[in-house]
């Protein structure tokens, strides 16, 4: 009988003080039972908790890799992929601190891979009795022959195309990664993921959610919300800046939408403080050659971010 080599897998967790709630023992446990083999790699982005002490004590078999600074999600998931495509990786899991996987979920992730598309497994609350509830939102807006299948059919395909499901567990192919590279430097935390799932469909590469896979997420709707809720408006602007399906006449046009959009909600909360818009227009205006640069740059395949990891 022919032997059939498994996938070398790595499962990136980047963290932040991570000793909130057990969140990294209990994520790293997860991966220990794991019934599809994979070594984790944590990123540390400097936690000034015990996280620095008690990972490399207490999982002596993760790759243990502790910056000198806060490098933001996605520069510091850059540094990971980095090393696991060094060392011959044939998937990448991204995988939140604060999640924690089912034991068959990465087997049934790679089971369905087709080696070129990004995938995603069903991401519940942190019990699982729930979706998540941003996983619900998006999945609502996704592919509708899974409510076709599971209401009438009554059974459900290995993979269905889908929408813009966060970073918090991606399974990605080491071909995609050489294509697509790492995350965007120009965001530090939150819409890194989105700003690279714009780039995947710029080049015609689908995102697949596996609903045989199972992860659990716990936290609220946007994680921190505080830190969500800070330079929201620069965020949301240098997401359709730098999104490279979109024209910079179709990029006005969605800064336009978004000017409208904060002025209707925050009005009637008085949190709209006038002229925030075009205090951030300046901070592009500021920025446009990096903005412009990076345009270019994803433009063309090939693992950009990644040399600068």
């Amino acid at each position: 009988m022919e032997n059939i080599k498994t996938p070398k897998t790595y499962a990136i967790i980047v963290t932040y003080n991570a000793m909130r709630h057990s969140w990294i023992e209990r994520c790293l446990e997860s991966i220990e039972t794991s019934t599809h083999p994979v070594t984790p790699i944590v990123v540390d982005n400097c936690s000034t908790d015990n996280t620095r002490n008690f990972v490399p004590q207490h999982f002596s078999q993760a790759v243990w890799l502790p910056q000198d600074q806060n490098l933001g999600f996605g520069r510091a998931n850059n540094v990971g992929i980095k090393y696991a495509l060094e060392h011959d990786a044939d998937y990448v899991l991204l995988l939140n601190q604060d999640a924690t996987l089912h034991p068959k979920a990465l087997e049934n992730l790679v089971k369905a891979s087709d080696g070129r598309s990004l995938l995603s497994p069903l991401q519940l609350n942190g019990d699982g009795t729930h979706l998540d509830a941003l996983f619900k939102y998006v999945l609502l807006r996704a592919d509708h022959l899974l409510y076709d299948d599971l209401l009438i059919k009554h059974s459900l395909n290995p993979t269905y195309t889908s929408g813009k499901y966060a970073a918090a567990c991606w399974l990605m192919p080491a071909k995609l990664i050489r294509q697509i590279g790492g995350f965007n430097p120009l965001f530090f935390q939150y819409s890194e993921d989105y700003n690279y799932l714009d780039r995947l469909s710029y080049h015609g590469i689908e995102v697949q959610l596996v609903p045989s896979a199972m992860m659990y997420h716990d936290r609220e709707i946007h994680g921190n919300n505080k830190v969500f809720s800070k330079k929201r408006l620069r965020r949301d602007m240098l997401l359709a800046a730098c999104n490279i399906n979109l024209s910079m006449p179709k990029v006005l046009k969605e800064w336009l939408r978004i000017l409208w959009q904060q002025y209707a909600w925050y009005i009637p909360k008085r949190e709209y403080i006038p002229g925030s818009f075009f205090l951030q227009t300046f901070w592009f205006m500021a920025h446009i050659r990096k903005i412009s640069s990076s345009r270019k740059k994803e433009k063309h395949l090939g693992p950009c971010w990644l040399t600068e990891a």
